[in-house]
């Protein structure tokens, strides 16, 4: 079976019984190209793609219109796919829940939206669940290929990816560090601070990508806090994080530099121009630590 197919049935496996029934009944060339599953209570379910947007049916045809035959997501549904995804222990997710998303079996991401209750440290745990996106984790094998290469052949020991939203940063560092936790790398001590569980996505404390054998994750670490805590108890050599953006995470960064510590990193910035205005990234920069900038379009290198 296509690997995306697979994929795509995987994540469905988190709604309920109903949905679950539909979703699987689409065309194969549908679900291989299908990113996200969203269930708003009341609404008609739909579901996002290369496609662009669609609605399913009953019996498991999509549409791009609304239709009396199209499926709305009731109440029922929603609970039902929420207990799921919380692998019915709503109380051990409440933390995630809380962030907006749980990290389920396969490396999927389900956001979740309703009613927050509210405490005098934040927001306490969320009621009446009304809106579930699950998003479909897809693993690109090789896709870090050509930047592995570039690091080998220039020696680059620190390298900052940037790029606009949805061009593949998250990909690439995840594929980075499969090559750099493995034989090809010569299984380097390589530890994931990933705050969002995008990276690893582990479940239960097994990371549901290839993160390659010499690696370990910082799960739901803030990045600052997660970098000091590697430093201090995993002895890294390279530390790969997503999507950096505040002043503590970047003081964080150059205490891992001044130990001798590699770092591959991300940040949004479509061009040099917009690199620039990162006060913190231009803080790093100016650092001398970093041997490179790879700007990436869709996975490919287009700049450096």
């Amino acid at each position: 079976m296509n690997y995306m197919i697979k994929r795509f049935e995987s994540a469905a496996k988190c709604t309920g019984v109903r949905v679950r029934r539909a979703l699987l009944n689409l065309p194969e060339s549908v679900k291989e190209s299908t990113c996200e599953i969203r269930l708003r209570c009341g609404r008609p379910i739909m579901i996002n793609g290369l496609y662009g947007e669609a609605f399913i049916t009953a019996n498991g045809r999509e549409s791009y219109i609304v239709t009396p035959s199209v499926m709305k997501a009731s109440i029922a549904d929603i609970e039902e796919c929420f207990r799921i995804i919380c692998g019915y222990s709503v109380h051990t997710h409440q933390n995630s829940i809380c962030g907006g998303y749980v990290t389920v079996s396969g490396g999927h991401r389900a956001g979740i939206t309703g009613t927050a209750v509210i405490s005098a440290d934040g927001i306490s745990s969320v009621r009446d669940i009304s809106s579930i996106n699950i998003r479909i984790a897809k693993e690109f094998k090789g896709i870090a290929d050509e930047l592995y290469g570039h690091i080998k052949k220039n020696g680059w020991k620190s390298v900052i990816l940037a790029g606009a939203p949805s061009s593949g940063k998250t990909t690439v560092l995840r594929d980075l560090a499969r090559i750099l936790a493995s034989e090809s790398g010569g299984y380097m001590k390589t530890v994931i601070i990933d705050e969002r569980e995008e990276i690893a996505a582990c479940c239960n404390g097994v990371p549901q990508n290839d993160i390659g054998i010499s690696s370990d994750v910082l799960s739901g670490y803030p990045k600052g806090e997660g970098i000091l805590t590697a430093l201090r108890s995993m002895s890294p050599e390279n530390i790969i994080l997503d999507e950096i953006g505040t002043d503590k995470e970047v003081t964080a960064i150059e205490t891992g530099l001044n130990s001798g510590v590699n770092f591959f990193l991300s940040v949004h910035a479509a061009d040099i121009n917009e690199l620039f205005r990162r006060k913190h990234i231009v803080r790093l920069l100016n650092s001398n630590s970093f041997d490179a900038v790879v700007f990436l379009d869709g996975c490919k290198i287009r700049q450096k």
